[in-house]
């Protein structure tokens, strides 16, 4: 099985074959050989014209000689474009929610129908009409299907200029939000404005930037966010410490990504309003927010039908990207990934899972990428990891995707392990002895990939962030079951692959004045002051080299030995000298056996989010701002019956932190 790059499709020998090529409504046709596919159709509703924020339902249908599985990718060249961007990569769905937002104009919708396994394909290429919400010169200003989410057009502006969006509550002027500011062009701009509590009046004008000169829109216009539709459910919220003075107010936006009911993410205000959702195709997981004011999610779902894993494996089988409104910008899938993937020479995938980031590097060739976590397994012979027969090994392979989701590299690492203090070797098993076990359904237990090899399998690194350090290209990636944050020498895609070093207990790093077994009195954080079963290890965006770096310590292996809580713990590293010294080590008050993440803040203090804490019969989420000492709470935020993966404070959704650092967002 093998995929050739770019848009050029091949049969199982990995040579091109020609599809048949139809261009209908505006185009032309362009007939190939032995094509099954003969026609591709397209249905809108409502039909163009339309407003532009208005959103077509589309349905597409091929007519195929041959069994199939049909499968469908969507692309979008807006009337600015040049060329097609991907919407949607190949997948059995044969519908999409396609909102133009952008700018008026012509855009061309370009639905390729293909047959993998018959090896043909066939495309249809429509126009659509848009039409522009500004008239007169007056910005507006309307609702979208997120009743929390407004659109925003405003008229032209001139070339070389940008423009922003300025909105506040209304009667509090000085509690103000912006988007980010965006190049001027030729027509309307237009802004999805998010961050609004149902029943809220807002405030809103733009603003031009010339030359550093900013001047705001003689217009202020005025929305009020609608009420969230008595369907979806929420978990019972609750502030048991309300804000402090010393506490980071400017960050007010609480984010929260569940990974059980409801299984979408959700934003509150610091008491408690609901402020945005995203609830289509639960579950969802939040990975990361990108800048710009869109979300990276991993979500359930079908894919090709034609991976690895076959059409029964739908759980956190979809890379999805969305902006404010739900819409989706781009969206890929395992099956399709795997595809690539196999004709690189590697493993397919079983899942997405934990994390994704967009890369802001000054390398071109990765400035725009997203970087994907996902899990690969292959059977090892008797011997392996103690195993007396042939076992089952669950690894990470970190996919390198460029901006219309296709594959440009990848780091596996099978193809890493040694016995060299600097790899990771496939003898070291999990520090704790986890396991993926298939039940009488076909599933394994929360957190596992599917395991169609054998019944059972060593879940050997559990791998579960990852970071893109722009001051050398390499990677950061955090392995729960080894207890251990690695560092990759990937040097943007020239690198060995091996690891740099291990941080965490009996790795590369030696802790000052605080040497094994770790029970001087001076050793901060004894008698167990390693991070264990962690979560959302990464670097403060710093001057390079990168130094101040934050955890979430759920620490399993110190419990387990020690009892205690989960801690918040910032580390200054010192790659040079191989130390690394605890400056934080803040007991959050429970116990979080899994999930949880960390940040720095705006103001200095340190957010960590305690994701699965068991009380009482039920489960909770809280979100904890500290000071940089760890102590007292300068505020916390808590929600009964659910988890959260991963949970952040932002002062808004645009302007945030990229390459996944756990810096202010």
């Amino acid at each position: 099985m093998r995929i050739c790059r770019k848009e050029t499709l091949c049969d199982h020998s990995g040579k091109p074959f020609l599809g048949l090529a139809i261009f209908l409504v505006v185009g032309c046709l362009s007939p190939t050989l032995n094509a099954t596919i003969t026609q591709v159709l397209l249905k809108s509703s409502p039909a163009p014209p339309q407003l532009l924020g208005t959103t077509l339902h589309l349905t597409a249908s091929a007519t195929d000689s041959d069994p199939g599985p049909l499968t469908y990718k969507w692309e979008v060249q807006n009337p600015q474009g040049s060329s097609f961007a991907l919407m949607r990569d190949f997948d059995v769905q044969n519908t999409f929610d396609f909102t133009p937002n952008a700018v008026e104009g012509i855009y061309q919708l370009r639905i390729t129908a293909r047959d993998y396994l018959a090896g043909t394909s066939a495309q249809r290429v429509v126009k659509f009409q848009i039409q522009p919400l500004v008239t007169g010169g007056q910005p507006v200003v309307v609702a979208t299907a997120n009743p929390l989410v407004a659109l925003f057009s405003a008229p032209t502006c001139p070339a070389g200029s940008t423009m922003r969006v300025v909105f506040a509550p209304q009667g509090s002027p000085t509690n103000s939000s912006a988007t980010d500011w965006r190049a001027c062009h030729p027509n309307s701009m237009n802004f999805y404005i998010g961050g609004m509590p149902t029943s809220m009046t807002y405030l809103m004008a733009y603003q031009v930037n010339t030359g550093g000169k900013v001047v705001q829109s003689p217009q202020t216009l005025s929305f009020t966010a609608g009420p969230i539709p008595s369907t979806l459910k929420f978990p019972v919220m609750s502030i048991p410490v309300p804000a402090a003075p010393q506490a980071d107010t400017s960050s007010g936006i609480v984010l929260a990504g569940y990974a059980s009911p409801p299984y979408f993410p959700t934003a509150y205000d610091l008491t408690g309003n609901i402020e945005w959702y995203y609830s289509l195709t639960p579950p969802t997981q939040l990975t990361r927010v990108v800048p710009g004011g869109t979300m990276l999610l991993i979500a359930g779902g079908l894919g090709t039908g034609t991976g690895p894993w076959g059409p029964n494996v739908t759980r956190q089988q979809i890379l999805r990207e969305v902006d404010l409104a739900g819409n989706t910008v781009r969206e890929t899938n395992s099956d399709r990934i795997s595809e690539q993937l196999v004709a690189m020479g590697t493993d397919p995938i079983g899942r997405f899972n934990h994390d994704a980031f967009r890369v802001a590097s000054a390398n071109p060739n990765m400035n725009g990428t997203t970087i994907v976590l996902a899990d690969v397994q292959r059977i090892f012979p008797a011997g392996t990891q103690g195993s007396t027969v042939p076992v089952d090994i669950v690894a990470a392979l970190i996919a390198i995707l460029d901006q219309n989701f296709q594959v440009i590299g990848f780091w596996n690492a099978f193809d890493h392990d040694c016995t060299a203090n600097t790899c990771l070797s496939i003898e070291r098993p999990a520090v704790r002895g986890e396991t993926c076990v298939v039940n009488s359904k076909g599933q394994t237990q929360s957190g596992c990939p599917p395991v169609l090899l054998l019944p059972t399998a060593n879940d050997w690194l559990h791998s579960n962030s990852i970071e893109y350090l722009p001051s050398d290209g390499d990677l950061l990636m955090s392995a729960r079951d080894q207890d251990w944050v690695v560092k990759i020498d990937y040097n943007d895609g020239r690198g060995t692959g091996n690891i740099l070093w291990r941080l965490g207990n009996q790795g590369d790093f030696a802790i000052p004045n605080c040497p094994p077994p770790y029970t001087s009195p001076s050793c901060v954080g004894a008698p167990y002051p390693w991070f264990s079963a962690q979560h959302d290890a990464g670097f403060v965006n710093t001057p390079t080299p990168e130094q101040t770096f934050t955890v979430y310590d759920n620490g399993v292996s110190r419990h387990t030995m020690f009892g205690g809580n989960s801690r918040g713990q910032v580390w200054t590293i010192d790659q040079t000298n191989m130390l690394a010294t605890l400056e934080t080590n803040a007991d959050l008050g429970a116990y979080s056996f899994s999930l949880g993440s960390a940040q720095q803040m705006l103001n200095g203090n340190y957010a960590f989010l305690s994701g699965n804490i068991a009380k009482a019969g039920t489960i909770e989420i809280q979100s904890t701002e500290v000071p940089p000492a760890g102590a007292p709470f300068l505020y916390q935020f808590q929600a009964l019956g659910s988890v959260g993966y991963r949970g952040y404070r932002l002062a808004d959704f645009y302007n945030v932190q990229p390459n996944g650092f756990n810096g202010p967002e």
